[in-house]
């Protein structure tokens, strides 16, 4: 037999992190990205906010720790291009 976990409840002050967190997650997608296919918008934000809440694990939530896990889990398969290669940083030489 498996092992049951309960889902987990959240304090609500929990879930304002969680909620900050995801609003500075797609704050850096956005940011990566100005030039994404806008109309897969609503399927970015539900995948990102499921990353939060997985991301979030058992442990006491702090803001710092959860944005960090979840800005470093974020694919870069989720930037979606409307035309063209997508935008890369120009190379810089010294």
């Amino acid at each position: 037999m498996g092992s049951f976990k309960p889902p987990r409840a959240f304090h609500p002050l929990d879930l304002e992190i969680m909620d900050r967190v995801y609003e500075t997650a797609w704050a850096h997608l956005e940011a990566r990205e100005p030039f994404r296919d806008r109309q897969k918008d609503g399927e970015l934000q539900n995948a990102l906010r499921k990353l939060v809440f997985d991301s979030a694990g058992s442990d006491k939530i702090n803001f710092d720790t959860l944005c960090d896990r979840v800005l470093v889990s974020m694919p870069d398969t989720w930037m979606v291009f409307t035309s063209g290669e997508p935008h890369r940083s120009p190379k810089v030489s010294f």
